[in-house]
């Protein structure tokens, strides 16, 4: 197994979020002899506690441990879009259709690991804000929070449209029947390409053929429904 290259600016985006996270942290940490020995962690409307916790470190570091988490998740799907069971990343040992592949992948995990840049900064400010409100006994986190909030959400969608121009339109490729399931379904265990075209050649659809595929496809079910399930619970919790 070997690893199609990262980005200048991946490999940038990358050291941002992990320097983030340490500095979130520290900032916790040091913080956290200051604080109040209960802490509201819910609020109705009009910004009126309704839940309190008592103080523990785990509790006062989770912006840092969300921001670990977001971090893994970005990263393991990073790395699983980069990995690649053969060494054909160079032009002298790739085809069109690899080369294709490689240029396809690497800017996809570009765009992943700016998207975990943005959220990892957005739960910096969190942390941030949640400091001054447990600090100055504000029922509220601030207005910039919700103008960091929007901020990243607009940001997401920009990288997520540049990344989209990047990826670009998948080169055109012989129709062979026995690689196709379900008539949309791409199986084919001896391409090393992660990224194939459709059949239409429209647009991109993962190849099915390559295990890491499945778990690419795991990892985003798994964010997409145990992460708003989880933040759920968490909200109902003191939802009194």
């Amino acid at each position: 197994m070997t690893h199609i290259p990262l980005t200048t600016l991946g490999r940038h985006a990358a050291r941002a979020t992990v320097f983030i996270v340490l500095m979130t942290a520290a900032y916790l940490v040091l913080w956290y002899p200051a604080l109040p020995w209960l802490l509201p962690v819910h609020f109705k409307a009009g910004g009126v506690p309704n839940g309190w916790q008592y103080k523990t470190l785990a509790r006062v570091l989770m912006p840092a441990f969300i921001q670990v988490s977001l971090a893994g998740t970005f990263g393991a799907i990073a790395a699983l879009l980069l990995s690649r069971p053969q060494a054909a990343t160079s032009s002298a040992a790739a085809t069109a259709d690899d080369l294709s592949d490689i240029r396809a992948a690497s800017a996809a995990a570009e765009t992943v690991l700016l998207m975990s840049l943005i959220w990892v900064a957005f739960q910096a400010y969190a942390a941030y804000a949640v400091v001054r409100m447990w600090t100055t006994e504000v029922g509220h986190l601030g207005v910039m929070y919700n103008v960091f909030e929007w901020t990243g959400l607009i940001l997401t969608g920009v990288v997520a449209v540049r990344g989209h121009a990047r990826v670009g339109r998948p080169p055109a490729r012989p129709f062979v029947a026995e690689h196709w399931r379900f008539g949309q379904l791409y199986k084919n265990a001896s391409d090393p390409a992660l990224f194939v075209p459709t059949r239409d050649g429209s647009r991109w659809t993962l190849n099915f053929g390559r295990p890491v595929a499945a778990a690419l496809l795991g990892v985003i079910l798994a964010v997409g429904v145990v992460g708003p399930t989880i933040i759920l619970i968490l909200t109902l919790r003191y939802n009194f």
